[in-house]
């Protein structure tokens, strides 16, 4: 078994090495062109819409059968790529790259926001209406009638169900960790409590599931931003000197092992890393719950993609980095997966529950969203009688999760993931003309 996690660690640390990096970048650069700076051009537009109006209008239902409303959906996607990376990755990052790492996961979010949006569209465009009626769509799809390579749409579909599986694994075992070492939980009753919620959640079908989002997200959000600008607020006086530290971190002007190219180099890597696997821009998941959106263009459904990016990165990683470093606890010495709670008890000792209560709602919600990506990709494989049988599956791996050793898990998941996000580039670097003749179209309309 040590001699397989070897091997695995091996693969998964190419995989995941500068170069699918480097591509992701490419792809964010690529779309931000192709579609005119959507993120700069139509920021105020795309908040307007996406996030405005709904919160006025307390979102609501779709009409349309077999669907969700956009907003919805956007709650759903935000509530399945906002996990424990945003506080415990960042931290990880800020300590192995130094507060520098903050200005370059911006760099990636900037173009992440573009490349989000233009995988949204390709969902849109190819999507189809299973036996039900319902839509259903994601990189397989485009992969299939885009690309015209069934065989590598049923890879991805594949890597899509492993990655899910392993997903649960994880946020069950970091749920349940949170639990025993903060309440005093047993991991089992954890585990047990998770079975049952995610049962009555995927029994109620993506409707329940957007229901569910809809409510908890904003809470969940709010939760965590209050108490991290309280943090920052008690330490106003820090922050220009903390910006400071992330600009000239960024390009190497604070001294750190390797001199000033290493460490710009080093800042870099684990800034651009970070941005990228946690909006989750280029890997092909947010096209699978967005597909479902009931919209009337595209493109509508597509800047939904801007505001995800933005509220994940540019918000919650923003405020996770700041608070990290007006508190000073970078030099504390402590890990990565307890700074921040250590970081909110330095103004007041029952804040750390602040924390503890969002890695919680970070990690159910994730979790709790994750089964329908599984759904799908079985869609894809088989038919919808299969994969509702998925729902009833499902569940029962939070009581793996729950008690099991998952390291080797964490690689086979990273793994699943890369190969998932692979031919997911691919598509979107052929199927481009596609997004900017729907951007150029939309826009067109929208100016008159």
């Amino acid at each position: 078994m040590e001699r397989l996690q070897q091997i695995l660690t091996t693969f998964d640390n190419w995989l995941w090495g500068n170069w699918l990096l480097y591509v992701l970048l490419g792809v964010g650069i690529l779309y931000t062109t192709i579609t005119g700076g959507i993120q700069i051009r139509h920021f105020g537009y795309i908040l307007k819409k996406t996030l405005w109006e709904p919160i006025r209008a307390r979102g609501g239902d779709s009409k349309e059968s077999g669907t969700i409303s956009s907003f919805q959906a956007l709650c759903t996607a935000v509530a399945s790529c906002v996990g424990s990376g945003n506080i415990v990755g960042v931290s990880t990052a800020v300590l192995a790259g130094g507060l520098g790492a903050i200005f370059w996961m911006w760099v990636a979010a900037f173009v992440g926001m573009a490349t989000k949006y233009g995988e949204i569209i390709l969902g849109m465009l190819y999507r189809e209406k299973d036996e039900s009626g319902a839509y259903v769509g994601g990189p397989m799809y485009y992969i299939k009638k885009g690309l015209h390579a069934p065989w590598l749409a049923a890879l991805c579909a594949c890597f899509m169900v492993t990655q899910i599986i392993g997903g649960n694994f994880i946020q069950s075992n970091t749920i349940s960790g949170v639990m025993k070492e903060n309440f005093g939980v047993p991991v089992l009753v954890t585990g047990v409590a998770l079975v049952v919620l995610i049962f009555v959640i995927t029994l109620g079908g993506l409707t329940r599931l957007a229901h569910v989002a809809q409510r908890l997200v904003p809470a969940m959000a709010c939760v965590y931003v209050i108490g991290g600008l309280l943090i920052i607020l008690v330490n106003i006086g820090k922050v220009p000197g903390v910006l400071a530290d992330i600009f000239a971190g960024a390009f190497g002007l604070r001294a750190m092992a390797g001199g000033a190219a290493g460490s710009m180099i080093i800042a870099m890597q684990r800034g651009v890393a970070r941005g990228l696997y946690s909006n989750e821009a280029g890997e092909g998941s947010a096209p699978v719950i967005h597909s479902a959106a009931s919209v009337n263009h595209p493109v509508e459904q597509g800047i939904t993609g801007v505001t995800e990016v933005f509220l994940d990165t540019f918000v919650l990683c923003t405020i996770t980095g700041l608070v990290l470093g007006v508190t000073g606890v970078l030099d504390s010495g402590l890990p990565g997966n307890v700074l921040m709670i250590h970081a909110f008890s330095t103004v007041w000792e029952p804040l750390r529950y602040v924390v503890a209560l969002s890695l919680l709602l970070f990690s159910t919600t994730t979790l709790m969203s994750q089964w329908y990506f599984g759904f799908v990709g079985l869609n894809y494989l088989f038919n919808r009688s299969a994969a509702e049988k998925f729902k009833y599956v499902f569940p029962c791996f939070c009581i793996i999760g729950a008690l099991a050793e998952i390291e080797l898990v964490w690689t086979i998941q990273d793994i699943a993931l890369g190969l998932l996000t692979i031919p997911n580039l691919i598509a979107m670097l052929v199927l481009w003309p596609k997004v900017r003749k729907a951007t150029r179209e939309f826009f067109a309309v929208e100016r008159k």
